[in-house]
């Protein structure tokens, strides 16, 4: 019996090995989350009504682009002349302008980080930012030999066409060990969909390709 037992105990141990080897293989062969996806999502606003709050902003809707579960929404305040409506995270916070630029990235860093809103334009909103607001975040210059990441918040500096400028949100990077590469953004209150891809060359975010302003810099949760 003693040694039927030590058969049965021998054979269960190689199935287990077999089994455990078979799960290691098989966790190996999937694939890593895709940078800038959906998983892992945020939670929605408390102070919206409805999807991009369309409970209280009439006609609002999703324009397409989200990260996280973070919509960009519209309609635009400039492109399709929509009325702006203020609003405010939390009883005291400082007002937000829907659905202009300033707005998504706030929404953004207040769902993802805890910063609380300040003031800013769009070309203001990583140099405004200090540790007072909360989150954490840390500025990183442009051109310094970092390239933005998922979850970054980006400003654009003013142009011809918009004196106050443009921010947004990364959404994924595609930069490689030269610092060359693309940047996908949700821009809010600019493309019909709400994505832009910025190019990226010898670790210089170059806004002013694609018809935005000069970057400076970026915020960056470590």
């Amino acid at each position: 019996m003693s040694t039927l037992r030590d058969l049965a105990r021998r054979r269960s141990l190689r199935l287990g090995v077999v089994v455990a080897s078979v799960a290691i293989v098989a966790s190996a062969c999937l694939p890593p989350p895709a940078p800038g996806d959906n998983s892992n999502p945020l939670p929605a606003p408390s102070w919206w009504s409805g999807s991009c709050d369309s409970g209280n902003y009439v006609g609002a809707h999703p324009l397409g682009a989200s990260f996280r579960g973070v919509e960009v929404c519209g309609p635009r305040p400039g492109a399709d002349g929509a009325a702006n409506r203020l609003v405010r995270f939390f009883p005291g916070a400082w007002g937000e302008l829907e659905w202009q630029c300033v707005e998504l990235s706030m929404r953004f860093m207040y769902v993802a980080y805890g910063v609380s809103p300040y003031g800013a334009n769009g070309k203001d909103v990583v140099d405004n930012y200090t540790t007072a607001s909360g989150g954490g975040l840390v500025r990183i210059g442009n051109g310094t030999g970092v390239a933005p990441a998922a979850g970054d918040v980006i400003s654009f500096g003013a142009t011809g066409s918009s004196p106050l400028g443009h921010t947004g949100v990364v959404e994924s990077a595609n930069v490689d060990g030269s610092g060359d590469g693309t940047l996908r953004i949700l821009s809010q209150n600019d493309t019909t969909d709400g994505w832009r891809t910025i190019s990226v060359g010898n670790w210089w975010v170059d806004g002013t390709s694609g018809g935005l302003g000069v970057v400076g810099g970026w915020l960056h949760k470590p």
